[in-house]
């Protein structure tokens, strides 16, 4: 057994002796094995070496990919841009393109794109399309309108969709303005007008006590007491106002919050749309 053993081990340091791992083909086999087992940056600096012996579109696509997968979405625009017309996978570093711009949150860059989208290929196209009209959900320019916003959506998607487009023209809002009028009529009204239900209801009955405690002691003849519960009362009544003015500026700011992150949970379900790679079958 022994023996065995032995000879494997001085068999695999001969066979290792033989291999050139610096050869081109050598150095692509270890950059996909890396690409594959999501190790990227090893796998850029590999492909990288690649490039030096031929330049592929395939490696580029490649290391165009392994940046937007880290994060360096930068770095994965640029490697995207160095694909020709000619090249086969012209097309669909196009629509990487605007996907690492949407990751950049650089919506006003992508909706500029919108005129190359004639130029690609139909079923490219509408992918393009479908990002770029996503944008507009998050950023502050004009909506375009209903129809043409929902056009390249199929009829699974176009439900989700056509809801996010009325969210975006049709904000749930609360007026900021309303909430403090409601408050100064009725102490804590502008709370539960904001849906702040518990904080509405302390307000008006703190409120309200204190406004108790000031009349029945002005009544009782005790000045002292009652100007101090007046006091008290009209600070928690100001505050009240003030507190529900605030209170629907947060629930504005929630209900976009929400509203943004239902859409990135959306694109990135889809995958942006963007149909799965065989690099790794």
């Amino acid at each position: 057994m022994k023996v065995l053993l032995f000879q494997i081990i001085i068999s695999a340091a001969v066979l290792a002796q033989n291999i050139n791992f610096n050869s081109p083909e050598n150095i692509r086999l270890f950059a996909d094995f890396l690409f594959c087992d999501r190790d990227y940056l090893r796998a850029i600096d590999e492909y990288e070496k690649y490039l030096s012996y031929s330049d592929e579109d395939t490696i580029r696509f490649k290391i165009a990919l392994a940046f937007s997968a880290i994060g360096d979405q930068y770095n994965a625009i640029k490697n995207f841009n160095s694909l020709q017309e000619t090249s086969k996978l012209y097309q669909i570093s196009r629509i990487e393109e605007l996907k690492s711009l949407f990751n950049l949150k650089q919506f006003s860059q992508l909706n500029s794109k919108a005129n190359e989208l004639n130029q690609l290929k139909s079923d490219y196209s509408d992918i393009a399309k479908k990002i770029v009209n996503l944008s507009y959900l998050l950023n502050n320019e004009s909506m375009p309108s209903e129809k043409i916003f929902l056009e390249p959506f199929d009829v699974q998607e176009k439900t989700i969709v056509q809801n996010f487009y009325f969210q975006k023209t049709n904000p749930d809002y609360k007026s900021e303005v309303l909430a403090g009028v409601y408050s100064a009529i009725i102490p804590g009204l502008g709370k539960i007008y904001t849906e702040n239900y518990s904080d509405g209801i302390t307000s008006f009955l703190l409120t309200g006590l204190f406004s108790y405690l000031a009349y029945t002691n002005f009544n009782n003849d005790h000045p002292v007491r009652a100007w101090i519960f007046t006091l008290a009362g009209a600070g928690f009544y100001a505050g009240n106002v003030y507190g529900s003015i605030a209170s629907a500026q947060i629930f504005n700011a929630k209900i976009n919050f929400d509203f943004i992150n239902d859409v990135y949970s959306f694109i990135e379900e889809k995958k942006y749309f963007i149909p799965e790679y065989d690099f790794c079958k």
